[in-house]
């Protein structure tokens, strides 16, 4: 079997284009087999018209334009077989690729994922990247050729049998040679691979934890050791890709040496046929002889475009456990996570200043959930009513599920028990605005920040929200106001702003639930009294519901949501309306 079954799998959905992809290529490599014609014919003409000079004038070799312009016209006609055979094949390629892409992500988004600490990074990331491109080419690259040689071969051996058997019969053993010998190296071509591979994703994995842990690496004075590290993993690379290098030339000496022999069979045979020294009939005609010569060449040239286009595709091969292992063992299925955009799942994105009608309450129902039939519940019908008015803590131990709950919230968690209501109709993410404790800030200024999620919004709101959040007096510090440039990941402001700044985009979505994981986690306590304070302000319009751990958070809230072993209970604080 020529084809990987598994990578001919994700073909599926995709057939039509890939049997275009073949036939075009058919279709091209027949045009040599025509062109081969023509150019026997104007080379016999030629040999003949120089033997007997005296047909200068045009004798029945003479005319050697017809063939030539037989020739061009293969030549052209090739070339606009090769173009469209060329969009079809990146046609056929981008949408393998998109539609591995797209199940990739959803799998690794899967509840179960998101709690799997055997999960890397770097190594994902080389499985979406790299991998999905090597199977891209592999997919639009090699199968079309490895079914292509399985077509036209097979078809120009039996017309060159029916013209000269035994030749036919010794480019039948060398292509057997030429396909089959390397098929003898192919585990230990694999077992290199899969090796080169494994340490890729290793040196993947390391360096974009390395990138993304620098700071801390650097407080603990471990960059040195973690230099080192990544030094002999590029050193292990460099090793594998070398010993890959030397099994793969072992695997291309022997499909050339098919190859050469079976053009040495090809052109002994018709010496000894055209100068009657051989018991066999061979071709009658100068022109017979070149175009068995000729058709003998064409039936290796689909042998040495399927050995170029194996070492195109060969990274999808290696790659392919991989990106198995970020799919997870169970390929068929099918994820039920929502899709997500930059300004959170859904599409929905009221006007800041718009007049909405403000909810009255949120209600769990008792909610339950669990990642997974043998994990223990996180939540297990959990129920709780939150009202617009006042601001709402949500505390518990750590693991308890406070974050479980707030992706139950967003939807990026799914349940089955799932049941969640606003004014008595379903939560929806697009109802949902969210302040985690690892914002991100893109790079580029604080109003491109904030417009990201309020293009419509004016100065003054922007100068509102940045107010409510606490940095009035930042803003008025900093030379150019909202044009201040940040850094990619706000690592240019402190840990503080950045997380103002978070809270500031936050407002800016006009939905009608905010939540916020411990916005006062990296502020000072005055700072901490004002940003809730602006919180229980912006209450009146909007439900807030905030993950605490902070005394002075927990004093603030009106209400504060308890949970333990997976239940919720809830503790009124009405004085807290009086501070």
């Amino acid at each position: 079997m020529l084809v990987n079954k598994r990578l001919l799998q994700m073909t599926v959905g995709h057939r039509g284009r890939l049997a275009g992809v073949t036939a075009l290529l058919c279709a091209i490599t027949a045009s040599y087999w025509l062109q081969a014609w023509f150019l026997a014919q104007a080379l016999a003409a030629l040999v003949l018209w120089v033997k007997v000079p005296e047909d200068h004038d045009g004798g029945t070799y003479g005319p050697l334009i017809p063939y030539l312009a037989g020739v061009l016209a293969c030549g052209l006609g090739r070339l606009m077989l090769q173009q469209f055979h060329s969009r079809l094949a990146s046609s056929l390629g981008s949408g393998v690729r998109l539609k591995v892409r797209l199940s990739l992500a959803d799998r690794l988004l899967q509840p179960e994922r998101l709690r799997d600490t055997s999960d890397r990074s770097g190594a994902r990331r080389l499985a979406l990247s790299e991998g999905v491109d090597g199977v891209d080419s592999y997919i639009s690259q090699y199968i079309p050729h490895a079914f292509q040689l399985q077509i036209v071969v097979p078809a120009l051996l039996l017309w060159i049998a029916w013209m000269n058997p035994l030749l036919a019969l010794a480019l039948a053993f060398a292509v057997a040679a030429a396909v089959g010998a390397p098929k003898l190296w192919s585990k230990a071509l694999a077992k290199r691979g899969q090796h080169h591979w494994d340490t890729y994703e290793a040196l993947s994995a390391d360096f974009l934890e390395a990138l993304q842990g620098m700071r801390t690496l650097k407080i603990l004075h471990a960059v040195p050791r973690t230099r080192a590290r990544l030094n002999d993993r590029s050193h292990q690379l460099h090793r594998a890709t070398v010993s890959t290098m030397r099994t793969s030339l072992v695997d291309t000496a022997l499909a050339d040496f098919g190859i050469q022999a079976g053009m040495l069979a090809a052109a002994a045979l018709a010496a000894i046929a055209v100068t009657g020294q051989g018991a066999l009939p061979g071709p009658e005609t100068a022109a017979m002889t070149y175009f068995l010569l000729m058709l003998s060449s064409e039936v290796f040239r689909p042998v040495r475009d399927l050995a170029r286009q194996w070492h195109a595709g060969y990274l999808g091969l290696s790659a392919l456990g991989s990106i198995d292992a970020a799919g997870g063992a169970d390929h068929g299925k099918t994820s039920t996570i929502p899709s997500t955009s930059l300004t959170g799942t859904g599409t929905r994105t009221p006007e800041p200043g718009r007049a909405v009608e403000p909810p009255t309450t949120l209600a769990l129902d008792r909610v339950s959930f669990r990642y997974s039939d043998a994990d223990p519940w996180v939540l297990h019908e959990a129920s709780a009513e939150i009202r617009r008015g006042g601001l709402t803590a949500l505390a518990g131990v750590s693991g308890a599920g406070k974050s479980t709950l707030f992706d139950l919230l967003l939807g990026f968690l799914p349940s089955a028990e799932n049941r969640i209501h606003m004014d008595g109709r379903p939560l929806r993410p697009s109802d949902v605005s969210v302040v985690s404790q690892r914002s991100y800030l893109f790079p580029g200024t604080i109003r491109e920040n904030l417009r990201v999620v309020a293009p419509t919004a004016t100065e003054a709101d922007f100068r509102r929200a940045l107010e409510t959040a606490g940095l009035a007096e930042e803003l008025q510090a900093w030379p150019d106001g909202l044009d201040t440039v940040l850094s990619e990941g706000g690592g240019s402001v402190s840990g503080g702003q950045l997380q103002r700044l978070a809270i500031a985009r936050a407002l800016l979505v006009d939905r009608p639930v905010l939540l916020l994981d411990e916005p006062t986690s990296a502020l000072n306590t005055e700072l901490a009294g004002r940003i809730l304070a602006g919180l229980r302000r912006e209450s009146t319009r909007r439900i807030v519901l905030m993950i605490a751990h902070r005394p002075e958070a927990l004093a603030a809230a009106d209400t504060v949501l308890r949970l333990d072993d997976g239940q919720l209970f809830t503790t009124w604080q009405p004085e807290t309306a009086t501070r």
